[in-house]
């Protein structure tokens, strides 16, 4: 994920403490790409959305990710942020001095700023489900709408380079659900940016007394805002949504390095993210709604052929019972 531009944190301290930072970032890279490996799909996933949308997303290859402040349910993240806060409460009870302050320091950043930084995020949903109920409901236009198959091909999250576009660096993370497997994650990322952080500063003493703890703890306080505890917030919901079974898009940067691609619909920021659906097999399907008018199938084959869609993507009416 990107780093501040200004990076005046980093700057302000010697090679020997920023080296925390630097191994935290490399083991932070390596443990994202490993869970997103996980939640690498095997089976095309569902973007469930109405005919306006469909047309958009299927003219431009593009599809709209919104602003994690203005997604559909604005109390969303509470739940994951307060899991985390609760692990980080846990971690920072540690007799370790090195340990216990940087919980407190990462603690205030959470507590006065939430999720909001200097980064921005931006989100879309896929479902595991296909032909649901619940999502055509929920999503699908209460069943008027349409069910887009994106293949596995489009969605293989192998690589942690950053491409100079920000709205590119798409990164695709299955969603968990419950206290258990959430904190758990949390636990997994707190506890080794703590022993990392208390390593190098009980090894490095003398630059410590020179730039004094504070900015030391600060900066590695913000590697883990930046580059972990946010992705496992935005990719975590309450048991209760267990049954969405969904995988979602993240895109994450500095804020400023959106703005040529920062567009609104009414209060709501989105920007537009490039998807190749016109890449042979792209598409597996593209579900009609139950409730969809009768001649939703037609439409939607001549749609695709008029866009250049190769001719053997099946069209499927939906047998979902709402």
């Amino acid at each position: 994920m990107d780093k501040l531009t200004d990076n005046e944190y980093r700057h302000a301290l010697p090679p020997q403490l920023m080296a925390a930072a630097e191994k935290f970032d490399a083991w932070s890279k390596k443990q994202l790409l490993e869970e997103q490996g996980a939640a690498t799909p095997i089976e095309p996933l569902y973007h469930y959305t109405g005919e306006e949308a469909l047309v958009g997303i299927l003219r431009h290859e593009k599809l709209w990710c919104f602003s994690h402040l203005h997604q559909s349910d604005p109390r969303e993240f509470e739940y994951s942020l307060a899991g985390a806060l609760d692990v980080i409460r846990q971690v920072g009870g540690s007799t370790d001095f090195w340990t216990k302050h940087f919980c407190g320091c990462l603690e205030d950043m959470l507590v006065t700023n939430g999720l909001a930084s200097p980064f921005d995020f931006y989100l879309f949903s896929l479902s595991r489900h296909r032909d649901d109920p619940g999502q055509w409901r929920e999503y699908g236009k209460a069943g008027q709408g349409f069910a887009v198959g994106v293949a596995p091909v489009l969605l293989q999250p192998d690589t942690d380079v950053l491409h100079a576009q920000a709205n590119e660096n798409l990164h695709i993370g299955r969603v968990i659900y419950g206290d258990r497997e959430t904190n758990a994650r949390h636990r997994l990322v707190i506890r080794k940016a703590a022993a990392i952080t208390s390593q190098v500063a009980r090894h490095n003493r003398k630059w410590i007394d020179m730039v004094r703890p504070v900015p030391y703890l600060a900066a590695l306080a913000r590697e883990v805002m930046a580059s972990q505890l946010v992705w496992n917030c935005l990719a975590a919901k309450e048991s209760k949504f267990s049954n969405e079974r969904e995988v979602r898009g993240i895109v994450m940067g500095v804020r400023e390095r959106f703005d040529p691609y920062r567009k609104m619909l009414g209060a709501r920021a989105y920007i537009e993210v490039p998807l190749p659906l016109r890449t042979p097999g792209g598409i597996a399907e593209v579900l009609v709604g139950p409730h969809a008018p009768p001649d939703a199938e037609a439409k939607v084959k001549a749609l695709l052929k008029s866009e250049g869609y190769a001719d053997a993507i099946p069209v499927i009416r939906s047998s979902a019972v709402l």
